[in-house]
Order: structure tokens, then sequence, then C-alpha cells
């Protein structure tokens, strides 16, 4: 249906230059109607139009395209109104209700009046509003009067990406302009646990996990300080046969009524001045470890049972610091050694990174006053203001050998828990004076060849490939030195798509007449 409507508006066309055809051939070159464009921008929408010379009493087709600003798609739905004005001359409105296809809007113009007229077209829709001034247009009073030369052909520099490609991709465009930009110098970086945020629990003596599978914290689950990890009991020495345990506290039990028996006797003797005082002396020592072996062979008798029953009370893991844990070594009833790690936990809410500037960069570092760092993965970039939210820590003084970078430490509040430790990033460090330049988004840069490019976006479907020098960079965005305007218009999104059209050597296939 899109492309059986649009061949019609090129018939008609073709037809309306037929009927004087004698003008087509004179001293060697053609004439036909003069043609518009139009690119015009609004907050709301971006309109591209192409219209045929406006006679008297004659149709002309516009094929307006409308694209959303905030998502640069197409409009789907609306009423377009051509609007002609001035010259002394009542105003004339041509409307169509909707949309051809989406995004394309074929209003059709048969003024009265001829002169220079003022051009409007308005857009009315739902949840847009827009109103194009596209300045003066002629209207011819006759055919013969709005014949001109055709143009000569392009010399190919003008790269073409037709509205219906641009709607079908992830595509946008931003005014290049002057901005604040501040120095700065690239650096590699990871991210780290502060010092005194992160905390490893280890088993301080080698036993069985009590702790119960659903008493057991799972990773990622935040705990507070002092909170019980879990509980072990410790690993008994010698038998845990109860039987064997039994007879060892009866014979630990006989081994002390003896003894102390034979202290009773002495002290008995030793009152009455029998025996000398040493060997009451050795009576007791010899009552006293009977006993100590009586009272350790019932523990481990009653710790033996405890833990047959799975009653044993063992010895509580707590949690050092409140956090996050970031790792579980351990399941119910398993048995772990002494010194073995069984949780790490980090507090995410304090991090560190830790940047590596080259060597070649170290000379140009002054004091740093703010960084800026993206990390894969994640589209926004993260910024570290010093003394409001992050401070450095450490300036490494010394260049490594085997890396030959210069490392900094920052350390900055991650109170929304955005970032995690571990992640890579790049980051960038700057110091310095702002500078007002021109600025184009990194978004907008191709490396080709090794070349900054970009392109720039010259008329609705038409642009241009530049070749930029470029300086300092700062929060997505790199300073022009060379090869951009003040206030012309670059793709930031698609723009790789561009490239790839311009590099085509299959002409565009055109939905519509141009």
């Amino acid at each position: 249906m899109k492309h059986l409507s649009l061949t019609i508006i090129l018939l008609s066309a073709i037809t309306l230059v037929g009927c004087n055809s004698n003008s087509l051939q004179e001293h060697g070159h053609s004439h036909e109607p003069q043609s518009f464009v139009f690119t015009d921008y609004t907050d709301a929408t971006e309109l591209f139009v192409e219209f045929s010379a406006l006679i008297v009493g004659q149709t002309s087709s516009f094929a307006a395209h409308f694209s959303n600003m905030s998502t640069f798609r197409p409009v789907e739905q609306g009423a377009v109104t051509v609007i002609l004005s001035g010259a002394g001359q009542p105003e004339e409105r041509f409307s169509v209700a909707q949309a051809a296809v989406p995004g394309i809007f074929i209003p059709k113009a048969q003024p009265r009046y001829a002169g220079k007229r003022q051009l409007i077209i308005e857009l009315q829709s739902e949840h847009l509003k827009a109103r194009h001034d596209l300045g003066e247009i002629p209207v011819f009073a006759d055919y013969d009067s709005a014949l001109v030369d055709v143009a000569e052909e392009s010399d190919g520099s003008e790269i073409t990406f037709l509205k219906e490609q641009q709607w079908k991709v992830d595509f946008a465009t931003e005014v290049v302009k002057r901005q604040p930009l501040q120095p700065s110098v690239r650096a590699l970086a990871s991210i780290k646990a502060a010092a005194g945020h992160e905390a490893l629990v280890s088993a301080p003596l080698s036993g069985h996990v009590l702790t119960k599978p659903e008493d057991l914290p799972k990773v990622g689950s935040r705990v507070e300080k002092g909170r019980v990890l879990a509980t072990l009991a410790a690993r008994l020495s010698g038998s845990t046969d109860l039987l064997e345990l039994e007879m060892s506290v009866q014979t630990a039990r006989a081994r002390y009524q003896l003894a102390d028996s034979e202290r009773q006797r002495l002290q008995k003797l030793f009152n009455e001045q029998a025996v000398a005082k040493r060997r009451l002396l050795e009576a007791e020592s010899n009552a006293k470890v009977a006993q100590a072996e009586l009272q350790a062979a019932q523990k481990r008798l009653r710790q033996t049972r405890r833990q047959a029953a799975g009653d044993a009370s063992g010895v509580k893991l707590y949690a050092p610091i409140s956090g996050i844990l970031t790792a579980v070594n351990i399941a119910s009833g398993s048995y772990v050694e002494e010194g073995d790690a069984l949780f790490q936990l980090i507090d995410p809410q304090t991090l560190w990174l830790e940047t590596r500037v080259a060597e070649a960069d170290s000379g140009r570092l002054g004091p740093p006053e703010r960084v800026g760092f993206k990390v894969a993965g994640m589209e926004k970039s993260f910024a570290i203001q010093l003394g409001e939210n992050g401070q450095l820590i450490a300036y490494g003084q010394r260049v490594d050998s085997v890396t030959r970078t210069l490392p900094l430490v920052f350390e900055f509040d991650n109170a929304e828990l955005k970032l995690a430790a571990g992640l890579l990033a790049e980051a960038r460090l700057y110091h310095g004076d702002s500078r007002l330049a021109l600025a184009v988004p990194e978004t907008a840069l191709i490396d080709d060849n090794g070349q900054d490019v970009v392109f720039v976006h010259a008329s609705g479907e038409s642009f241009q490939r530049r070749v930029l020098r470029l300086g300092i960079r700062d929060q997505g965005y790199a300073e022009v030195l060379s090869g951009l305007n003040d206030g012309e218009r670059v793709v930031t999104k698609g723009a790789y798509l561009v490239h790839l059209a311009s590099s085509s050597t299959q002409p565009a296939a055109h939905g519509h007449a141009h």
C-alpha cells in the first residue's frame, strides 16, 4: 500500500512534466518545474518535506515526513495542514487528516493566488503539536514560469540514508554547540572494597557445621554486625564410641575414688604427726589429677551424646561487620578444618576506585578535582567529585616497573549500591581549569581506519562525512579543533549504519519521489 501510493505521486509528477514536452529539450539541456526540500526542527518534531513547484490552479503533493524528537520514531497519527499566507492575499489552508504510512503525511495544495507566500506546516495529534515556519516560497502563475534548469548531478559527497531506514533503527541526532570542558588524562581502573569495609570469617577450630540448612545465610543477603552466621561443633580427639567413653568415665571415677581415699587416710595420719607433709601433698596432687581426668571423661561423654542427638551447642561464628555476603563456603553438616575461609562480607556503601595512569600521561596530570568512569555493560557514566561524594586516599609516587603505570586510589560513596567490587572500568581524571569549547558527543564518533569521523545531518535524508581533529574529553563529549561548525547537527545514534551506507556501492532504494 505504501509503495503504491507513493508511486501514484511520482506518476502524477511525470504526467505534469509531459504535458509540456516541447520545453524539455532546449539548447541541449532539459528543464522541469522547480522542486523544494526543507528540513526543520521544533522541540517536539523534525519535519522533512519534499514538494514540486506550487502553480496556481494545479495540485502539488507534499511528502511531509514527521519524526518525534524525543524518540526519533515516525509520528503515526495526527492531522497535517499546509498554510499559505502573505503577499496581500487571503490565507489558504490544505489539510490531510491522517498519515499515508506511519511518519509520512501527504497533504495536497491547489493554490489560487500567485506571488511570494509564507509557508507554514502544522501538525496536530493527541500527544504532539508542532508548527514549522519554512519562510517565503514562490507560487507561480503558470507552468512555464515554474520551469528551471535541471540541477547538476551530485558530486557523490552526500550520503543518503532514508527516513524509512532511520525509523527502523536506533537513531538520533544532536546539535553541536559550545560548552565547558576540563582537561583530563585517561586511566584503566578497577573497583575494590574499601579498607575496613570487607571481612573474611575463618574457622577457629576443626569440626562439623551444626547450623541447619534453612538457618545458614545465603550469598547476597545482608547481615548486621554481631549476627550469628554459623555454629561449629569442635572435633573430638580420641574415640567417639559411646561404650568406650562410658568405660573411660567409670575407670576415671574409680581412680579418683582411690586417690581421694588415699588423700583422706594420709590427712588423718598427718594430723597425728605420723607421716611427713610431703606424702600428704603428693596424695592431694594425685587426687586433683584423677578428679580432672574424671571431669574430662564426663564432659567428653556428654558432648558426644549431644552430638549424636543433634543437640550440641558448639562454637558460634559472628559477623564482624555489617554488610552483604559475597561468599558462603560451607553447608550444613559439612566438616571444616581450622583456618578454612567460611564467609566473606563486604559493605558496598563505600568503595575504592583504583586507577592506573600510563607513564606517558603521568606528567600531564595535575591535582585531580574529579573522576569520571564507565564500567562494561552500563550506559550510565559515574562521577566522583572530590570533597563531595569521594576523596583521594592514595597518590602513588612510583611508576610500576611492570605495567609502567602510576596508581591513584579514590574512595567514593556507593549509597545506591549500583556498583559491585571487582568490576573493571575506564576512567578519566580531570584537573585544571575548564574552558568553553565546541564539543561533539563521543557517541557520534566513528573510528574509520584511525580517523575520528562523524556524520553531519545535512537535511532529512542527506548526510556528510567529516573527519575531525579532537582535543580534550569531558563527561561524554570531545572538543572539536577542526571539522565541524557551531550549530551543525550530527548523528549520535546509528552513526555506524550511516557509515555503512556511505560505503555501499548500491544506490539507495527510495520509497518516494525526491
